[in-house]
């Protein structure tokens, strides 16, 4: 079927077919305002979003044209032509006198506001030199485009913007943020310098939320940004939101490790303030498996490991409870730790963690070596926490359960209520066998109280030159101790120093020589 002229028109517009819109532009019979497709645009906004500076001239000249005319998103000719950055299309549609150039699209967006937000500083400096522009002009949400500007990053927008007095730099959106709180919201780091060193600017404005601009930089973890704000003093690196959340709380929580070490080397920085409900930063990131930060929090002496929230939850009830075993292995490490300590209505980590059918946790707790009790019942039913992995295996799904806890619990509930009930009556047996299972025996290397347990359960020499490899890996990890407490754990291993030969290699490390009855440095 024959495309009618309308189509060719368009398409010749989108092209860059200039002969074939001379031809029909010059065809009164021709609909030169006919729209295409579900986005409504005219051969006009065609040839404007695709800069076809020619063809935009021959359609300007034609008296029945509509310049103005906007497409689904209400977005005129002149808008599209900003928003894709086409300078000269730009300049030739400003020497219009039809030309609305304020008018705007859905969302109160103007022309301006968008060559704002995409960083076309040629278009924006054409536009601020028309006196017919508004460049403060906001959206439906009150932000203007010196705040898009800021919060997309474009530095030389900025500097434009910042250099004409028009522009009201401070002026802030609906829910109160201000453009410099979006630079650093979106870590744009060379926007948020130049704004610094704005006298007119104020860094510490928080939001409606009482969020700051620091409180968003460590809450999206941008680390060169963070690091800008605590070197100007007139930033507060503690002032929390209205939940009482740290910038510390939250960089914990979204488990950014590089601004929780540069916040912890700050001496302003109290690390244990907790939120509303008394949760830690340590509990947020144990909730939320944050294996890295939990590490670097618990080798810091001010961190408060056992601190628990105002319902009686400790980091490692939460750790068991969302199943974040490595998280578990950590803190089951941490001598300062109960594995023990109960919710406030006495449910157990491990009651917890059979509940929700975290095999893997589970098998941690009772690999562990510490003292886990299993017979502690729940006041909120009555169960042990076998007996709560039993039921997890025949109870409904609640309206609140996701699909794969259900079926998590269901499947594995059972499990962990079979290995309870194992270990009560055999723990040593269990633990030995739990030990050896791919993936939980390296869980404890590194942890000294369960290395020792680990390699004296599993590992007797008996025989010259023995050769395992983890063997060699136990005395690559003994060569970093002192020579004494070497001394002690291979006492612990082997029974006795009757039984191996340790000898210091030019290398870091120690080899297994040959069997002799007695010790040679």
């Amino acid at each position: 079927m024959a495309q009618s002229k309308e189509r060719r028109l368009w398409q010749a517009c989108a092209d860059g077919g200039l002969e074939i819109v001379n031809e029909f532009a010059n065809d009164g019979a021709v609909d030169v305002n006919w729209v295409l497709g579900d986005r409504l645009d005219t051969p006009l906004h065609c040839a404007c979003r695709f800069g076809r500076l020619e063809i935009v001239k021959v359609l300007l000249a034609l008296s029945r044209i509509e310049v103005n005319k906007g497409n689904i998103g209400d977005a005129s000719s002149f808008f599209i032509a900003c928003q894709e950055g086409h300078k000269e299309v730009v300049s030739l549609l400003l020497a219009d006198p039809r030309i609305d150039s304020n008018k705007p699209a859905n969302g109160m967006a103007t022309p301006f506001y968008m060559a704002c937000q995409e960083g076309h500083k040629e278009v924006v400096a054409l536009l601020l030199a028309d006196p017919r522009i508004d460049p403060n002009r906001a959206d439906d949400q009150a932000a203007t485009p010196f705040f898009l500007a800021c919060q997309n990053g474009h530095k030389e927008v900025v500097v434009l913007l910042l250099a004409d007095s028009i522009i009201d730099p401070n002026k802030f959106c609906s829910d109160g943020e201000s453009p410099f709180s979006a630079s650093c919201r979106r870590g744009c780091k060379e926007v948020v310098s130049l704004l610094l060193a704005d006298p007119r600017i104020d860094p510490t404005k928080p939001r409606n939320n009482e969020t700051t601009p620091f409180f968003m930089a460590c809450q999206n973890g941008h680390v060169e940004v963070v690091s800008l704000l605590l070197a100007d003093p007139r930033i507060d690196p503690t002032k929390p939101n209205n939940n009482e959340a740290t910038p510390f709380f939250m960089a914990c929580q979204n488990g950014h490790v590089e601004v929780v070490s540069l916040l912890l080397a700050d001496p302003r920085i109290a690390p244990n303030i907790p939120k509303n409900g008394g949760a830690t930063p340590l509990y947020a990131a144990c909730e939320n498996g944050h294996k890295e930060v939990v590490s670097l929090l618990l080798a810091n002496p001010i961190i408060d490991p056992k601190k628990s929230n105002n319902n009686e939850a400790t980091p490692f009830i939460i750790a068991c409870q969302n199943g974040h075993k490595e998280v578990v292995s950590l803190l089951l490490a941490e001598p300062k730790i109960d594995p023990n300590k109960p919710f406030n209505d006495q449910s157990t980590p491990l009651w917890f963690a059979s509940q929700n059918g975290h095999l893997a946790v589970v098998q941690r707790l009772l690999a562990s070596g510490r003292e886990i009790d299993t017979r502690k019942r729940s006041d909120f039913n009555n169960r042990t926490a076998a007996e709560q992995g039993k039921a997890s295996g025949i109870l409904d799904k609640e309206d609140d359960e996701t699909e794969e806890d259900f079926e998590r619990s269901k499947t594995n509930g059972p499990l962990c209520a079979d290995l309870i009930d194992e270990y009560e009556r055999d723990p040593a047996a269990v633990r030995h066998r739990l030990r050896g299972l791919p993936g939980l025996r390296e869980c404890f290397i590194g942890h000294l109280f369960a290395l020792v347990v680990f390699y004296s359960d599993n590992f007797v020499v008996t025989n010259e030159r023995t050769a395992h490899s983890d063997l060699k890996r136990f005395f690559d990890i003994t060569s970093q101790l002192p020579l004494d407490l070497q001394m002690v754990l291979c006492n612990r291993v082997f029974g006795s120093p009757r039984d191996i030969i340790l000898s210091r290699d030019s290398e870091p490390g120690f080899q297994l020589l040959a069997r002799t009855p007695t010790w040679q440095q």
